[in-house]
């Protein structure tokens, strides 16, 4: 009986990869990735020398390709990656989780980068309690006195940031974005939208409700 390893990736700088992960790639047989062709250039770039087999598991096909993980499992050890980041936040795995969990296999987290975490971290807004929203919604709510972290698109940041100070018109909102890059951003909206963003909006601080205020 194998287990299946959910690594955590690098969501831009190569250096955030954890030695376990490093150690759990060059071991296993088989990686479920989303991006085969940028799941093998992720192991040349880290100079990993394991050659496994490359398995693609999308939102479209992560139902049927349960069953072939399923059956790698049964002989060995796979992994289960994303692009970028921890896999299941915002991207493909869940089904994938919850099925080989069912069939009695044990699934291991290796932690890592996160842009939720990241972005919360240094937002400087209260993290007793928070939320992710993922990719923000119009029909969702934010929460008093509960920060909330949410993805979205550079044609959609604009849009998503004038809701959100419409509905919370004293919110506080910090946009992150190309997080562990070259350029990255971490402060206040400033009407530049490319690359990853994510963007943490607590409207309770201004209102004593918050975390140390």
């Amino acid at each position: 009986m194998g287990t299946l390893y959910v690594v955590a990736t690098p969501i831009g700088n190569l250096k955030d990869i954890t030695l376990r992960a490093i150690e759990i790639l060059s071991q296993v047989p088989v990686v479920a990735c989303e991006d085969t062709r940028r799941t093998g250039q992720l192991f040349k770039l880290l100079n990993i020398p394991n050659h496994p087999k490359f398995v693609s598991v999308r939102d479209w096909n992560e139902a049927k390709m349960v069953s072939l993980l399923l059956g790698y499992l049964v002989h060995g050890d796979a992994a289960l990656v994303s692009d970028a980041g921890t896999p299941l936040i915002s991207d493909p795995g869940y089904k994938v989780v919850s099925v080989v969990r069912a069939a009695g296999f044990v699934v291991v987290p290796i932690p890592g980068a996160s842009a939720v975490t990241s972005a919360l971290s240094v937002a400087g807004l209260p993290t007793d309690k928070f939320m992710f929203l993922g990719f923000w919604n119009s029909k969702y709510e934010i929460l008093p006195n509960t920060t909330t972290i949410i993805y979205e698109s550079p044609v959609r940041t604009r849009e998503t940031i004038e809701e959100i100070k419409k509905r919370y018109p004293d919110a506080d909102v910090i946009v992150a974005r190309e997080l562990t890059k070259i350029y990255e951003y971490i402060g206040p909206d400033d009407g530049v939208y490319k690359g990853e963003i994510t963007i943490v909006v607590n409207y309770a601080r201004s209102s004593g409700m918050g975390q140390g205020f």
